[in-house]
């Protein structure tokens, strides 16, 4: 029930997000493309896992998986430190170090379905 439950929050919180970044759309760089791409992915991949549909096969799942957690641990370290080489990550919209932390946070369950989608052996 909590995956139900959260997927649907998940999904209602990227949707009214994204509907606010639209007029912004213009100005957006690499990262703020990266950042949207990878809040669909997550809710689609929490929303599949939820209601055990099957729309990737276990490799992409994985692939996704590894990306994901590849920025995340780039953007933690970005927010943190403020290294100048990392600054790609930072997106056209600024972004507190704890907003993007807690972005982060709220997302780690999402990320969680997509690593069972990904790494856990059907039974």
């Amino acid at each position: 029930m909590f995956w139900k439950i959260y997927a649907w929050i998940y999904v209602l919180v990227i949707l009214a997000g994204s509907l606010l970044l639209v007029p912004t759309i213009g100005s957006w760089n690499l990262a703020s493309w990266e950042g949207a791409i990878e809040s669909i992915l997550l809710a689609i991949g929490v929303f599949v896992f939820a209601y055990k549909k099957e729309l990737f096969n276990r490799k992409i799942w994985k692939f996704i998986f590894i990306i994901i957690l590849a920025i995340w641990i780039g953007d933690i370290v970005f927010y943190t430190t403020k290294l100048s080489y990392l600054g790609f990550l930072e997106t056209s919209i600024p972004a507190s170090t704890s907003e993007a932390l807690f972005s982060i946070l709220f997302s780690v369950p999402a990320l969680v379905a997509i690593y069972k989608m990904g790494f856990t052996k059907k039974v």
